[in-house]
């Protein structure tokens, strides 16, 4: 065990800096925190609890802005008028369970997901959901809309980069086909990028090109005066500005390491063929639609192919209304989701849970479907948004569903229930913290690994604990 000399100085939870160095030597060791604090083995660690390890990856589908549950997996068809809304539900290929009428394609793949209608925080703002949905922590800044910092925790997709051995030549991580921010605001939300881990992890972006059917990660295009094989000649050049920028400290760390992986993503012939959805046969790439959503599920399943770990797919630019943008539907919900939202989002996840199917990827590829939270179950109710009218639903985070698929992932069932007017959870709650732990789970790592922020302190790596009544 390494040792530390020095005078040792006690933290304000009754432990010493040396102590807790110690700590971190033992995470070495392959010993996790609670271990070490109360003498006992971790509930996570171990190779038999069900499903661990069972995925070799995982597509996180993120529909911005918060999709009501009611006019998508948990309609109350004997509610009244003022909560079921306008759509009907209608019957899947599982019995006795329905959805809305407008995802008729959904509707015929049941068996293959579980909807998880017992989703549920505390907190109706866009920023905080986001956040704890993707970092499984709650947000330090509760009231604010906050950009991403150096003190936040880490991101699903880079949480994974910093805890997953690499496959050479491919992105651990990739978001596409941007960060989730509104039109009219300055910046990005924080919880999707790597925070005190540093930049180096950060997931890879990839923007969707000007018609929004063709991909490239951001910086990464290869002039044409460049063969591949000068680029070695090039990175000898480098090398000695390199080893004076590592000098540098985190910033020279981070430096280094984005440069070793974008030589690597520019030479890999995989990730050239992955993101050359022209290599698809055209039934196919209609199959999925043609809009950036459907060919950005597209091209999530072609890196799953190429061997990235996770790729978190966000809902494109759509050219929503900034008053009531994306699935923020405070305004003209109905109608926003019959004409814009629920057609692209029933035509492309079908015609990707179908694809993963045929090819044999959905079994080892976990699948989920999120937004930061529902929407009231009142129509016209205020909550957050005063700017809420008579026709649209304000945030709610109170119940919410999930669709999760792949990886053992029971297909064909629900877990959990809202009460009769899908405001609140009535059994089987499951929190953000959980289905992040569950994420882990499945990809064999332990809630419990220890990850440091910039003062040195550890953190297990999640919080919640894995839902294993989905597996």
């Amino acid at each position: 065990m390494l040792s530390i000399l020095g005078k040792p100085a006690r933290a304000c939870d009754g432990f010493t800096r040396r102590e807790m160095l110690h700590v971190g030597s033992l995470a070495a060791l392959g010993l996790s925190l609670p271990q070490v604090l109360t003498g006992t083995p971790s509930v996570s660690a171990g190779g038999n609890i069900p499903g661990r390890g069972r995925a070799r990856a995982c597509v996180l589908i993120y529909l911005f802005g918060g999709p009501s549950q009611l006019e998508t997996f948990d309609l109350k068809p004997d509610a009244p008028s003022h909560v079921r809304g306008e759509f009907n539900p209608i019957a899947t290929n599982v019995s006795g369970i329905q959805i809305c009428e407008h995802l008729p394609r959904l509707a015929s793949l049941a068996d293959k997901y579980c909807l998880i209608r017992s989703m549920h925080h505390e907190h109706p703002r866009h920023g905080w959901g986001l956040y704890h949905m993707l970092t499984g922590h709650r947000h330090s800044r509760p009231d604010l809309d906050a950009p991403p910092t150096g003190d936040d925790f880490p991101g699903i997709g880079a949480l994974v980069t910093r805890l997953k051995t690499a496959r050479h030549g491919v992105p651990t991580a990739v978001t596409l086909p941007r960060w989730n921010r509104f039109l009219d605001l300055p910046n990005d939300y924080a919880g999707e990028k790597a925070g005190f881990l540093g930049s180096a992890f950060d997931p890879w972006l990839v923007r969707s090109l000007s018609d929004g059917l063709a991909f490239q990660p951001e910086g990464l295009a290869l002039p044409v005066d460049v063969p591949v094989g000068r680029l070695g000649e090039r990175r000898q050049l480098l090398a000695a500005v390199d080893r004076q920028i590592a000098a540098w400290g985190e910033t020279g760390q981070a430096h280094d390491a984005m440069h070793a992986q974008a030589m690597h993503l520019v030479t890999s012939s995989a990730i050239r063929r992955a993101f050359d959805l022209n290599g698809e046969p055209q039934p196919l790439r209609e199959r999925y639609g043609r809009h950036p959503f459907g060919q950005g599920l597209l091209l999530a399943r072609r890196l799953v192919e190429a061997g990235t770990t996770l790729v978190q797919v966000n809902w494109h630019n759509d050219g929503s209304d900034v008053k009531s943008p994306f699935w923020d539907t405070h305004k003209d919900n109905f109608n926003t989701l019959r004409d814009k939202l629920l057609p692209p989002a029933d035509v492309g996840l079908s015609a990707f849970l179908e694809d993963m199917r045929v090819r044999g990827l959905l079994a080892n590829t976990l699948v989920l479907v999120m937004g930061e939270f529902g929407r009231t179950p009142r129509i016209g109710q205020v909550v957050m948004n005063g700017a809420t009218d008579s026709s649209g639903r304000d945030h709610w985070p109170h119940a919410y569903t999930v669709l999760a698929a792949g990886a053992g992932i029971r297909g064909g069932t629900v877990h959990g229930s809202s009460d009769d007017r899908a405001a609140y959870v009535r059994d089987d709650g499951v929190t953000p913290p959980d289905l992040h732990a569950t994420v882990l789970h499945l990809l064999g790592i332990d809630r419990d690994a220890i990850i440091f922020d910039r003062q040195g302190r550890p953190h297990m790596a999640s919080e919640g604990r894995p839902v294993l009544g989905l597996l």
